[in-house]
C-alpha cells in the first residue's frame, strides 16, 4: 500500500516564502547559477596548489600566555636569541667529536648555516666527557651541568628569528645547506640535523598534506560507492557528490585569499574537507530527496518548465529550511572556538563558518539549478534491484523504514532504556581520560627531525629541544638582578639537566634544560614548579620574572583548553538550547537533542580513550600509544561531532514537525518523521564513516585519533541514536513534545486539511486517529 502525497493545498503556504522564490529563481537561471558556480570552482581549483604551498605548521601559540610574553620579552631584552632556538645536532657512527674531520665538519656546517637568512647565531656545545660540573662558555652564556656522554655526537646551539611562516619558509633551505655541508666536508661519515619546533612542524606538515591526499583520494572512491549504493542510482550519487566537492572547492578558494591577511594551518586542510564533504553531503542529500518526493509527486516536473522550477522551490522552502536551521546551529558550535586562545582553534573556526556559509549558499542556489536541468538524470543508472520500483515506493507504508518506524511506536520502553544503558556504559572510561602532549615522535621518526631527536635521546639529552628561557627582569631604577640563587636552585632540581646563564643591561636570561622530552609529564611539571615555587622563593618581587619555551607554551597550551573546554561546551549547549528553541517552539525538544549529543559526545570519547589511552587498538590501527589523548582533540571534537550530530537532530525533528502541524498526531508524525529521514541520514552518515577509515592508516596519530571519534560518534548519532533512541523518547513524551509557554505563543500557522490518510501511520490507532 502507498503512501499518499500530500496535495497541492498541502503545499501552497511554502509558496509564500522567500527561499521558495529563491529556489525557483535560481532553476529558472539555471545556465547562469551555474555558470557563477563553475566559474568559482575552477578558479578555486587554481589556486590549490598555491594554498597547499602557503599552509603553515601547526601553530603552538597562545595569545597573552606567559610562554607568548617571554618571547616579546626577549625581543627586547636579549634579541640575540631570536624568536626561536634550535639545536643543530651531528651523528656519525665511526668518526669522534674529537676527530679533526669531524671537527672541521662542525666548523664548516656552522659557518654554512650562518650565511643562510634568518639565523642569527650559531654556538657549539662543549665535546662530551669534560667536567659537567665546570662552566663552559657558549656565546652570552655560561653552562654547567650538561649531561650527554656519547662521543660521536656533537651539538650547536642555534637562534633564528622571524615569525611562524617566515620560519618555516626559510627552514628547507636552512636543512638542505646544513646536510650538503656536513656531507662534502666529511665525505658522509658525519651527518647533522636541525632539531625544534619549526623542523617537527615542517616534518609534520608534509606528512599531514600527503595524508589528506590520499585521504581525499580513498574518500572520493568511496564516498562515491556508498552514494550510488544508498540512493540507488548513478545520476543522484554523481550529482550529490559533484555538489559537495564544489563547496569544499570554493570553501578552500575563500580561505587561498583570506591566506593573505591571516595564516591557517595544514590541519585545517583536513578539517575543510571533513566538515565540508559531511555537511555538503547531509545538506544536498536531504534537499535532492524532498526534490525527487516532489517530483515523483507531480510527474509532469520530470519533463522541466515550470512544474521542475515549482518542485525545486518547494524542495528548498522545505528541506532547505530544515538546512538553514541546521547551519544557524553549527555556525554557533563553530564560532565558540574563537574563545580559545590557542591560534590553531581561531583557524579552525573561521575555516568552518566559511565551509557552513557556502555550504549553505550552494544548497539555495547551486543545488535548485542542477536539479532542474533535468530532473530524469537523477534517476540514471539506476542499480539492477532498484529498477521498475519508483522513488515513491521508498515512502510507502510497507516498507522497510515504515515497518521499523512501526516497531519502535509500539515498543519504545525497551528501547530507550537497553540504547541509554550501552550508551553511558561507553561514555564511563571517559572518566579516566588523561590530556596531554605528543610532539608525534612516532610519525616523525623516519624524517630527518626524527632522526635528530632519536639521537638526542639515545643521548640522554632529549630535554634540550625543550630548553626552558627565563627571563629576569632589571627592576626600574635598579641594578641587575642577582640570578646566582635561582640557578643554584635550578640546578638541585632532579629534573634538571643544565642550566645556562647570561645576561645583558636589560635583564638576566637562563637557559633550563630538562632532563626529559618537552611533552614529557614530568617536563611540564617542572615549569608549574620553576613559575611557582623556584622562581618566586630565589627572585627579589622587584624583579618581574617570566618563563617561557617550547616546553612552557606545552604546558601553556594545555591549561588554556583544558579551561576553555567547559566554556565552549556551556556556549554550545545554550546556543544550541536558545536557538533550537525559538526554532522549533519547544521546550522539551531542545532539552532532548542537547541531551543525545552529550550521550553521543560521551560514548565517543569513552571508546576513543578505550582505544588510544588505554591502547586496545594498537595492535589493529597500528600505533604506539602513550597513555593519553592528545589535548585539543576533546575540545575539537566536541565542536566538530556536537554540529553535525544537530545537523541529523534538525534534519529528523524538522521533518517530524512538518508532519505533525498537518496531522496533530504525534505517533504517526514521529513514525513519518522517521520513516522520511532515515535514508538520507543513514547515506550521509556511511559517506562521512568512508571518510573517516581513509583517515586510519595515517602515520599520524591524531590524524587516527580524530579520524576514529569522528566514524564512532558518526555510527552511534546517526544509527542508535537518531534513528532508535530519538523517536522513541519523542514516543514516550507524546504531546509534550511541542510544548511551549503561553506567553511565548503566536498565532498558529494555517495548517493544511488532513490528507485522507498520512505517511507511515505507527499504529492501527493512530491511522485511524489521522483518517477521522
Amino acid at each position: 500500500m502507498k503512501a499518499s502525497q500530500p496535495g497541492t493545498a498541502d503545499r501552497s503556504h511554502f509558496t509564500h516564502s522567500a527561499l521558495f522564490r529563491c529556489g525557483v529563481a535560481a532553476a529558472e537561471n539555471r545556465w547562469a547559477v551555474l555558470s557563477i558556480w563553475g566559474f568559482l570552482a575552477l578558479a578555486a581549483l587554481a589556486l590549490l596548489p598555491s594554498l597547499l604551498h602557503s599552509l603553515g605548521s601547526p601553530p603552538l601559540s597562545v595569545r597573552g600566555a606567559e610562554s607568548a610574553r617571554t618571547t616579546k620579552a626577549l625581543q627586547r631584552d636579549m634579541p640575540v636569541l631570536g624568536t626561536e632556538q634550535l639545536l643543530l645536532v651531528f651523528h656519525s657512527d665511526r668518526l669522534t667529536a674529537g676527530d679533526p674531520i669531524y671537527r672541521s665538519t662542525v666548523d664548516g656546517t656552522q659557518e654554512t648555516l650562518m650565511r643562510q637568512p634568518g639565523v642569527i647565531i650559531t654556538k657549539a656545545f662543549p665535546a662530551a666527557g669534560g667536567d659537567v660540573s665546570a662552566p663552559h662558555p657558549i656565546g652570552l652564556f655560561e653552562v654547567r651541568g650538561l649531561s650527554y656522554r656519547d662521543p660521536h655526537n656533537s651539538y650547536v646551539f642555534v637562534s633564528t628569528y622571524g615569525d611562524d611562516r617566515e620560519r618555516l619558509a626559510r627552514y628547507p633551505a636552512q636543512r638542505a645547506a646544513v646536510e650538503r655541508a656536513a656531507r662534502q666536508a666529511s665525505g658522509g661519515r658525519v651527518s647533522a640535523f636541525l632539531v625544534g619546533e619549526t623542523p617537527a612542524n615542517a616534518d609534520v606538515r608534509t606528512l599531514e598534506i600527503s595524508s589528506v591526499r590520499v585521504v581525499e583520494g580513498v574518500a572520493i572512491v568511496l564516498s562515491f560507492l556508498v552514494l550510488w549504493i544508498g540512493l540507488g542510482a548513478l545520476g543522484a550519487a554523481a550529482l550529490t557528490l559533484v555538489l559537495s566537492a564544489a563547496t569544499i572547492l570554493t570553501a578552500l578558494g575563500v580561505i587561498r585569499v583570506l591566506d593573505q591577511v591571516t595564516t591557517f594551518d595544514v590541519f585545517v586542510l583536513t578539517a575543510v574537507s571533513v566538515v565540508g564533504l559531511g555537511i555538503g553531503i547531509d545538506y544536498a542529500l536531504l534537499i535532492v530527496s524532498r526534490f525527487r518526493e516532489e517530483v515523483a509527486a507531480a510527474p509532469a516536473a520530470r519533463r522541466g518548465g515550470a512544474d521542475c522550477a515549482r518542485a525545486a522551490g518547494i524542495a528548498v522552502a522545505t528541506a532547505g529550511r530544515t538546512v538553514v536551521y541546521s547551519a544557524v546551529i553549527v555556525a554557533a558550535a563553530a564560532a565558540s572556538l574563537f574563545i580559545v586562545k590557542v591560534s590553531i582553534f581561531a583557524e579552525l573556526a573561521l575555516a568552518t563558518l566559511i565551509v557552513i556559509v557556502v555550504a549553505l549558499a550552494g544548497s539555495v542556489t547551486l543545488l535548485p539549478a542542477a536539479l532542474s536541468v533535468r530532473p530524469g538524470l537523477l534517476d540514471a543508472g539506476t542499480l539492477p534491484w532498484r529498477r521498475g520500483r519508483p522513488y515513491e515506493a521508498t515512502f510507502s507504508d510497507d516498507g522497510r523504514w515504515a515497518r521499523w518506524a512501526g516497531h519502535l511506536m509500539r515498543r519504545p520502553w525497551p528501547y530507550l532504556i537497553v540504547i541509554t544503558a550501552l550508551l553511558l556504559l561507553c561514555a564511563a572510561p571517559a572518566l579516566r581520560l588523561r590530556l596531554g602532549a605528543d610532539l608525534q615522535r612516532s610519525a616523525l621518526s623516519r624524517t630527518p627531525t626524527g632522526t635528530g631527536i632519536a639521537v638526542l635521546e639515545a643521548d640522554s639529552f632529549a630535554g634540550a629541544e625543550g630548553t626552558l628561557i627565563v627571563d629576569v627582569r632589571r627592576p626600574p631604577g635598579g641594578p641587575a638582578p642577582d640570578v646566582t640563587r635561582l640557578a643554584t636552585a635550578l640546578e638541585r632540581d632532579r629534573q634538571v639537566d643544565a642550566v645556562a646563564v647570561g645576561g645583558t643591561r636589560f635583564a638576566s636570561v637562563l637557559l633550563v634544560v630538562p632532563r626529559e622530552a618537552p611533552d614529557s609529564p614530568r617536563t611540564a611539571a617542572l615549569v608549574r614548579r620553576v613559575r611557582g615555587e623556584i622562581a618566586p622563593a630565589n627572585v627579589p618581587r622587584s624583579s618581574p620574572v617570566l618563563v617561557g619555551g617550547v616546553s612552557a607554551l606545552l604546558v601553556d597550551a594545555h591549561d588554556e583548553l583544558v579551561r576553555k573546554l567547559w566554556w565552549v561546551l556551556a556556549l554550545v549547549l545554550v546556543s544550541t538550547l536558545l536557538i533550537f528553541a525559538a526554532l522549533m517552539r519547544s521546550v522539551l525538544i531542545p532539552l532532548k537533542a542537547v541531551v543525545m549529543n552529550l550521550l553521543t559526545c560521551g560514548s565517543t570519547l569513552g571508546l576513543l580513550v578505550v582505544t588510544f589511552q588505554f591502547g586496545m587498538g594498537e595492535r589493529v590501527l597500528g600505533f604506539h600509544g602513550d597513555g593519553i589523548i592528545q589535548v585539543y582533540l576533546p575540545l575539537l571534537l566536541f565542536a566538530i561531532v556536537f554540529g553535525l550530530s544537530t545537523d541529523y537532530e534538525v534534519f529528523l525533528v524538522r521533518r517530524i514537525q512538518e508532519i505533525h502541524r498537518r496531522t496533530g498526531d504525534n505517533t504517526a508524525s514521529v513514525a513519518a518523521g522517521v520513516q522520511r529521514t532515515a535514508r538520507p541520514i543513514f547515506v550521509a552518515a556511511a559517506v562521512l564513516v568512508a571518510v573517516c577509515v581513509a583517515l586510519l592508516p595515517s602515520p599520524v596519530v591524531e590524524l587516527k585519533e580524530f579520524g576514529f571519534a569522528l566514524l564512532v560518534a558518526i555510527v552511534i548519532d546517526a544509527t542508535i541514536v537518531r534513528l532508535v533512541l530519538v523517536p522513541a523518547l519523542m514516543r514516550v513524551l507524546g504531546r509534550w513534545n511541542w510544548w511551549w509557554p503561553r506567553p511565548l505563543r503566536t498565532a498558529p500557522p494555517d495548517r493544511p486539511p488532513v490528507p485522507p490518510r498520512t505517511v507511515a501511520a505507527a499504529s492501527p490507532e493512530s491511522r485511524s486517529l489521522t483518517e477521522r
